[in-house]
């Protein structure tokens, strides 16, 4: 999942990976779609990333186990909910065949996913379906703090085969593919039910971006060099952001769940990493008193804190804002 808010360079994190915080706990990514690898500001984590990926092409999961580092295994799996029944007999509002990313790539016979997807061209795919409740649970126990669903199509079925992962473990955030149309059922794949399944399970929306496709019959230029999202068009499909919104003071007692400081720590990373310092900072400061004893509060405060005035301190950020919140209205 990229959206332009990503922090690439998020210094909180790397200064607490560098003092080796998560040695004893490393951060756990869960990659569901992961043909090309992992997004690298993952990378921010240092050698206590671990990465598990799956991806149902079969010679490119061979070409990223190639890497041979330890920290990071791939699978040759599918990845859904293997009782899952796609609707039947019900109106279907996807307008994709009637793009100008479909028409391109029948006009140049494109296969996509090989094209892609597979940078090792086969193209073969796997028809071996696991569930991450089966996988993560009982066969390879996993103590998981990130999950990343893209899966073109299937992500629906993704999330209801990790149902007892999400509602029962530490699980603190996903990012997953959701497309805005499809079959109009409340167990297809689209946003809505994928909205309504994880927030029934203590996510919260934090990020949503969304990508456009025009008509074929009258095509607007693509963003990429590639068959895909255009300058215009119709809201298809977009990237959502679900994380455990634990700075809210009654997150506790709503969902039954106390989470330890080393979650709190990679929550607050988390929110860092993709853009959301204020969220990183309500954690840290609701939870300074059992934080402290791992962690320097106030140090972690000041680098999620943005330069101003030539103010650096979150105390001297926060105090001008207190003293003129007119302050932070735009200069012009």
């Amino acid at each position: 999942m990229q959206t332009p808010r990503i922090n690439w360079n998020p210094p909180m994190t790397k200064y607490l990976a560098e003092r080796c915080v998560f040695h004893n706990q490393p951060f756990c990514l869960v990659d569901v779609g992961a043909s090309g690898g992992f997004d690298r500001y993952w990378e921010a984590f240092g050698n206590d990333l671990r990465v598990i990926g799956f991806d149902g092409l079969v010679k490119e999961v061979e070409r990223l186990n190639a890497d041979r580092n330890p920290n990071y295994c791939y699978y040759p799996y599918l990845v859904g909910e293997k009782s899952y029944l796609p609707p039947e007999g019900v109106p279907d509002t996807q307008p994709f065949v009637r793009t100008s990313a479909w028409r391109t790539m029948e006009i140049t016979k494109l296969n996509y996913p090989a094209t892609y997807f597979d940078r090792t061209g086969s193209g073969e795919v796997t028809t071996e379906m696991i569930e991450l409740d089966q996988f993560l649970l009982r066969d390879h126990p996993t103590d998981v703090d990130f999950i990343k669903v893209d899966t073109d199509g299937s992500d629906y079925q993704v999330l209801r085969g990790a149902r007892q992962l999400l509602s029962e473990r530490q699980v603190l955030g996903l990012g997953v593919e959701v497309q805005f149309h499809g079959l109009v059922h409340d167990e297809s794949n689209t946003f809505r039910n994928i909205d309504r399944f994880l927030t029934s399970l203590g996510f919260s929306l934090f990020d949503l971006e969304s990508h456009r496709y025009s008509r074929s019959v009258l095509p607007k230029p693509f963003l990429l060099r590639l068959p895909a999202q255009t300058q215009g068009g119709q809201m298809m499909w977009g990237d959502a952001l679900y994380v455990r919104d634990a700075g809210n003071e009654n997150y506790e007692g709503a969902w039954s769940l106390q989470l330890p400081a080393h979650k709190l720590i990679k929550l607050a990373c988390i929110f860092e990493i993709f853009g959301i310092e204020d969220c990183a900072a309500e954690v840290l400061l609701k939870y300074r008193a059992s934080l402290g004893a791992y962690v320097d509060v106030d140090a972690c405060l000041d680098l999620l804190t943005p330069p101003r005035n030539g103010q650096k301190s979150y105390a001297d950020y926060t105090r001008e804002f207190e003293a003129d919140p007119s302050s932070f209205y735009p200069k012009s």
